[in-house]
């Protein structure tokens, strides 16, 4: 999705409105080893042109496989996204910006490209685990001879209990002292 800044001075005074699907398949999977596959991307918005600077907003909706964290098996992850981006002409200075407008992008050539941007928000948004829904049903750890996975929870609990039941060494002579005088007593 492409536009010349001279195309886009078309819209100046009503928005460009856009519903479009595109594949970029091939260059998410050269960005990201992790994925393994991608969707065609549904992408829908508007672009406003403005004096100087071009407003987007658009939807990205896509659905992303990529492998499960504990088994490596593919799951499918829908992913809907919002983008919001001004870009801002070459030959327009740079102007002072707010952290609520979102990304503002000074433009390097006369046109208007939305391929990266759309790559950019799947990338930042791809979750960084993963399960199949088995996983999540059964939270079964993986495990092996003398070693297994656990949560961080499970490994706080089980370092107490153990913590609990190991007497200090440094009282390990007094322990003896009292059971002395429980065995006169009786």
């Amino acid at each position: 999705m492409k536009w010349s800044l001279n195309e886009l001075q078309k819209y100046r005074f009503e928005p460009l409105i856009f519903s479009e699907t595109v594949d970029l398949k091939k260059s998410l999977l050269k960005r990201e080893k992790e994925i393994l596959d991608v969707s065609p991307i549904l992408l829908e918005g508007n672009l406003i042109v403005q004096e100087n600077e071009i407003l987007l907003h658009m939807v990205v909706s896509l659905d992303v496989t990529l492998p499960s964290a504990r088994s490596l098996e593919p799951v499918l992850i829908p992913l809907s996204l919002e983008v919001d981006e001004i870009y801002i002409p070459e030959n327009v200075a740079s102007r002072e910006t707010d952290e609520d407008e979102g990304t503002v992008i000074q433009l390097e050539n006369d046109w208007v490209d939305l391929s990266e941007a759309i790559e950019d928000a799947v990338l930042l948004n791809i979750p960084i685990q993963v399960f199949t829904e088995e996983e999540v049903k059964e939270n079964k750890m993986p495990s092996g001879n003398d070693w297994v996975v656990m949560s961080e929870d499970d490994f706080t609990s089980e370092k107490a209990e153990q913590k609990a039941k190991t007497l200090d060494p440094r009282f390990a002579g007094l322990k003896d002292l009292f059971k002395d005088e429980s065995d006169d007593k009786k």
